[in-house]
């Protein structure tokens, strides 16, 4: 079922607020002091339910020059405005600046509603229509309807609502699928309920008892309750009015420009890529680094702004922008925003978020200029690509991106299995992706790396892996270390700890293969009470003796017991088998037993026992020692 919200905008006292309560019956002034001085500085709300059963919710706005900013945080969401214009005054200044704001948020569908039409004759109204037509030239209300209406007599109110119907079936529907984000305009406490806040639900969908982040302070609060125009509801969809009852969190801790929404849905960030574009008719131009205000959803931000691809933003020009937000703030790529000179306030301009989660840039750099224009085009499957080439390094998952994109998570799994199946991605386990031209371009770095390695080291078996994985893959856990050298098997080979070209031997001239054949055959003679290895290091000193001590113990033919104990592997075999008859026919054994068993000294019993504890080949229990 398709839900819409509908918006009202126009000068302050063109009678906004009484067209709504002459249309729904319901006051949208909440305060004392918006009836004594009968302007609306707040937001209000109603609703009414159209001839085919529709409930569309109303939002009405102030149209005070005063509460613009107040008017933003209304008309965030809407899918259709109720342009509101005195028959009696025409166009004013806040007619025109609240066209722009509209403009600018890409509100699609609009009713221009003529109010006051008793207090003037047909011709006037006859001449105010033809003025709205220059008024309203190339913007979205240039081909709407305009109805003219008495909100006292009710004269003109059965064409409107038959306009309101027609209009709202060429609504485009908001997407359900989307994770649910409510940007919130309201916080109150109810007695016997506790914290309530609304807003209007512009993505996704919402029950009942489930948990919800505040973005961008983080903080968790449970669902307890929602009301959709003030009847109890299970569930709330995007284009919804909505109440919803939080636990968990206090009054206090809420404030009006936050997001309701689900956990992991967005990323707080505290800079914006975007593309702006300056109104046509504004005053200003822009330099780099002006104070700004940003209106994004129902929050303000004051901002930096700095031009990426100009030097100065001329009104009617657009270009492309990072935003520095002086406090942080969650949004999506594709959100719109408006912003407002910092002082005088003004609207000058506004556009659409590139980048929700951007890093910071450097001025007329060309890289990132096409990284913005490739976004500019909106191709989702683009856009998506780009960011796993862009982030496989990270090695992120599927929520991840859902994050940094802003796109609806079901959107995203279809072009990820569109591009894997083109083979530009890969996925690994847990929904990880990462980009082909990552793992080429990794491939190259592997190969110069073991390659060196292998020309400063040629009697070493390889690198460690430890050390590639520190060097080449600083942001992957070492647990998905393994599974990411997979993808590397045509270039590199992985022999326990070791990694090195695939097609590396170590290639013994027989000069050293003399030297291991000495070396084994002085321990094996030596058993239990061999020659320390700094001694035997000492009486070789031929070239990279070092390194083939070390490929002996790496590839079993030598066991270090300890930095300066090492036996052959028959002698170390033997040793186990010896004491291991032994331990059978006594059950225990102490370390003088041992000893004796191996016909060695204490200086080697106690390393070696201690070695054998270590592997859980033996256990001490005491003074003695037993077979694990």
């Amino acid at each position: 079922m398709k839900h819409i919200i509908i918006g009202t905008a126009g000068h302050i006292d063109h009678g906004k607020t009484t067209l709504i309560k002459a249309l729904t019956n319901i006051e949208t002034d909440r305060f004392e002091e918006e009836k004594r001085r009968g302007i609306t500085i707040d937001i209000g709300f109603a609703f009414f339910d159209l001839p085919s059963g529709k409930r569309a919710g109303i939002v009405d706005v102030p149209g005070h020059e005063r509460f613009i900013k107040n008017m933003l945080a209304g008309v965030s969401g809407i899918d259709l405005v109720l342009f509101v214009i005195s028959a009696e005054e025409g166009v004013m200044p806040q007619t025109q600046e609240h066209l722009d704001i509209l403009n600018i948020l890409d509100v699609q569908k609009g009713i221009v509603v003529l109010t006051k039409k008793d207090l003037v004759d047909e011709d006037w109204i006859k001449l105010i229509k033809e003025d709205l037509k220059k008024t309203f030239e190339d913007t979205f209300l240039e081909d709407a309807p305009i109805v003219s209406v008495s909100s006292v007599t009710k004269d003109g109110f059965d064409e409107l609502i038959d306009t309101i119907e027609k209009v709202t079936e060429e609504v485009d529907v908001k997407s359900v699928s989307s994770a649910m984000r409510m940007p919130i305009d309201r916080v109150f406490t109810l007695q016997g309920f506790g914290t309530i806040v609304t807003g209007t639900l512009v993505e996704g969908k919402v029950n009942e008892g489930e948990t919800l982040i505040l973005f961008p302070s983080m903080k968790e609060a449970k669902l307890r309750s929602i009301q959709v125009h003030n009847h109890n509801e299970v569930s709330a969809y995007a284009g919804q009015r909505v109440a919803i009852n939080l636990t968990g969190i206090k009054k206090t801790e809420i404030h009006r420009g936050e997001i309701l929404a689900h956990p992991e849905s967005m990323q707080v960030t505290s800079m914006l890529d975007v593309k702006l574009k300056l109104l046509k008719h504004s005053e200003r131009t822009l330099a780099n680094w002006t104070r700004l205000r940003l209106y994004h959803g129902t929050k303000e931000i004051l901002c930096r702004l700095v031009l990426l691809d100009k030097e100065f933003l001329q009104p009617g020009e657009e270009c492309f922008a990072q935003l520095r937000l002086e406090e942080p703030t969650a949004c999506k790529y594709g959100d719109r925003f408006v912003i407002r000179f910092y002082s005088p306030l003004e609207t000058i301009g506004g556009g659409v978020i590139l980048d929700p989660n951007a890093h910071k840039h450097k001025r007329f750099k060309d890289e990132i200029i096409d990284e913005l224009l490739y976004k500019e085009a909106g191709n989702p499957s683009e856009i998506i690509e780009n960011l796993i080439l862009k982030h496989s390094h990270s090695f992120l998952n599927l929520e991840e991106y859902v994050k940094l994109s802003g796109l609806p998570i079901e959107e995203i799994k279809e072009h990820l299995i569109q591009l894997k199946a083109d083979e530009i991605i890969l996925e690994l386990s847990k929904n990880v992706f990462i980009h082909k031209g990552f793992i080429i371009e990794k491939s190259e770095e592997l190969i110069k790396m073991v390659n060196a390695y292998h020309e400063k080291y040629p009697m070493r078996l390889g690198l460690l892996k430890e050390e590639v994985r520190t060097k080449v893959f600083p942001d992957l856990k070492p647990k998905v270390f393994d599974e990411v050298l997979q993808l590397f098997t045509d270039v590199i080979r992985v022999e326990g700890k070791y990694m090195s070209y695939k097609d590396f031997e170590i290639i013994y001239t027989s000069e050293q293969q003399a030297l291991i054949h000495q070396i084994m055959d002085h321990l094996d003679k030596e058993a239990f009470k061999p020659t320390s290895m700094p001694e035997l290091l000492e009486a070789y000193k031929q070239k990279h003796i070092r390194d083939l001590i070390n490929n002996l113990v790496d590839t079993n033919q030598l066991v270090k017991i300890n930095d300066q104990i090492y036996l052959t592997q028959m002698m170390y075999e033997k040793a186990k088998d010896l004491l291991k008859n032994e331990f059978t026919e006594k059950g225990q054994l102490s370390l003088g037993e041992c000893k004796d068993i191996l016909d060695t000294s204490r200086k080697y019993i106690v390393p070696i026992m201690e070695h054998f504890d270590n592997r859980g080949f033996t256990k001490r229990v005491g003074d003695q020692r037993m077979l694990r």
